[in-house]
C-alpha cells in the first residue's frame, strides 16, 4: 500500500483539484473551476489516488460520491489548507503595508438587513486596504464555526444561537423572530384568540435544523417538527405552500406581510430575540487585515 511520506508542491496541486472536484460535485461541473479538461482531471484524480493508494470518488453511471475514505481526506484537506492560509496571513501580518485576503462569511439574508452595515464597513476598509482582496460567501451556522476553525474565514456574521468555546462573538445587534403562516395557511383567518397550543401544535412546524437554547427553544415548544431548514429562502418556499409553519426575522418577511400575505402568529407568545454576532476565532495571532476590518467595524458599531 503507498503512502504519503512527505507533502511536497505536485501533492498541494492535485489536493486542490480534488477539492475543487469534490466542491463541485464531479469531473464536468468542475472542468469551468479548474479550466482544464474532464481527461485531464480524471488523470491527475488517478495520480492522487495512487500516491495515497486510496480510493477517494466513486463515478459511473449513478453519478459522483466521494467514498468514506475520501470523504477523510477531504476534512484533511480543508483542514490543511486552512492551516497554511492562516500561515500565510500571519507572516504577512509582519509586514507594514496590508496585502493579503479577507474572507468573510454571512448568514442567510443578513445583508438585506438595513441594520447590518457591512456596506459602510467595507466601504472604510476599501479605503485602507485598496489591495486586499475580499471573499465573501453565505453559509449555515453550523459551517460557519468549522469555517472559523479551520483557519477557512476570518470572520463570519450570524445569529448568537449558541457559544463554542473557540469562538469569540461580538454582539452587533438584536433581532426578533416570530413565528408566520402563508396566506394559504388555514391559520391566516382565525382569531387570534382561536389560536391555541393545540391547532399551532396541528400544523407541520419548519425547524431552523440547529441546537435552539432559550428563549428560541421556548418560542418552538409544543410545535410539530415536520421539516428542517435553515435558509430562509428554502423555508419560504415551504411556508408559501400553505401547509407549513416557521420562525423568520422581523426584518426579511416585511415584503410579506406588506402585501397582506402573510401573518404572524401568536406574536405575544410565539416570539424571540436573538444577537446577531461577528463570529472569530479565540485562538491565533490576529493578523492585520482582520484588525483593520475589525476597526472599521467596531466604528460602524460604536463598539
Amino acid at each position: 500500500m503507498s503512502m504519503l511520506r512527505k507533502i511536497n508542491d505536485i501533492d498541494l496541486k492535485l489536493l486542490r483539484i480534488f477539492q475543487t472536484v469534490a466542491d463541485c460535485g464531479g469531473f464536468s461541473a468542475a472542468e469551468s473551476q479548474l479550466n482544464i479538461a474532464r481527461s485531464t482531471i480524471s488523470t491527475h484524480m488517478a495520480d492522487l489516488e495512487s500516491r495515497l493508494g486510496l480510493t477517494l470518488c466513486q463515478r459511473g453511471r449513478a453519478g459522483f460520491a466521494l467514498t468514506e475514505e475520501g470523504k477523510t481526506v477531504y476534512d484533511a484537506v480543508q483542514a490543511l489548507f486552512g492551516a497554511l492560509d492562516l500561515f500565510r496571513r500571519e507572516v504577512n501580518g509582519l509586514h507594514d503595508q496590508v496585502t493579503g485576503e479577507l474572507n468573510i462569511i454571512c448568514s442567510d439574508a443578513i445583508v438585506s438587513d438595513p441594520r447590518f452595515k457591512l456596506t459602510e464597513t467595507l466601504a472604510r476598509f476599501c479605503e485602507q486596504a485598496p489591495d486586499v482582496v475580499i471573499n465573501i460567501s453565505t453559509n449555515s451556522l453550523p459551517e460557519m464555526e468549522q469555517a472559523l476553525i479551520d483557519g477557512r474565514a476570518d470572520i463570519c456574521f450570524a445569529p448568537r444561537h449558541r457559544d463554542l468555546s473557540s469562538v469569540k462573538y461580538t454582539p452587533l445587534y438584536s433581532e426578533d423572530y416570530f413565528l408566520y403562516c402563508h396566506k394559504r395557511h388555514p391559520l391566516f383567518d382565525a382569531d387570534e384568540a382561536s389560536l391555541s397550543d393545540e391547532r399551532l401544535a396541528a400544523s407541520p412546524f419548519i425547524h431552523p435544523g440547529i441546537q435552539t437554547v432559550g428563549q428560541a427553544s421556548l418560542a418552538m415548544e409544543g410545535l410539530r417538527r415536520s421539516a428542517n431548514a435553515y435558509i430562509y429562502e428554502v423555508r419560504m418556499a415551504l411556508v408559501a405552500t400553505g401547509h407549513f409553519i416557521g420562525f423568520f426575522p422581523s426584518h426579511y418577511v416585511q415584503p410579506w406581510l406588506t402585501r397582506g400575505e402573510m401573518r404572524a402568529l401568536c406574536p405575544a407568545t410565539r416570539h424571540y430575540a436573538v444577537d446577531i454576532a461577528a463570529l472569530t476565532r479565540r485562538a491565533g495571532a490576529q493578523d492585520k487585515v482582520l484588525a483593520l476590518f475589525q476597526r472599521q467595524l467596531a466604528t460602524a458599531y460604536n463598539l
